[in-house]
């Protein structure tokens, strides 16, 4: 995992880190409540369970690159330009 990856994040699991993104990634119709407490219930902290959730927006605006998720990479996540059919920076 890249050095840019979120600190509160970093002790989370493979199987968790699966979860969030498919969560932020796909779940369209559950209140940010209702993922938070999916989030604790898989073994985050409260704090962890939060801190996932303030990506939520950006990963339902977006597709990102495998490996090069925000959570992954901060300011370096490259995410899918339809437009230009290439994956670019997502400055936020």
């Amino acid at each position: 995992m890249s050095s840019k990856l979120d600190p509160i994040l970093s002790t989370i699991t493979v199987d968790q880190f699966a979860l969030i993104e498919d969560q932020l990634s796909n779940n369209e119709v559950s209140s940010d409540q209702e993922i938070h407490a999916l989030f604790v219930e898989s073994g985050l902290t409260e704090a962890q369970a939060s801190q996932a959730l303030t990506y939520r927006s950006r990963y339902g605006r977006h597709i990102y690159l495998k490996g090069h998720t925000p959570i992954l990479r901060g300011d370096e996540a490259l995410r899918f330009d339809p437009r230009t059919a290439r994956f670019e920076r997502d400055v936020g």
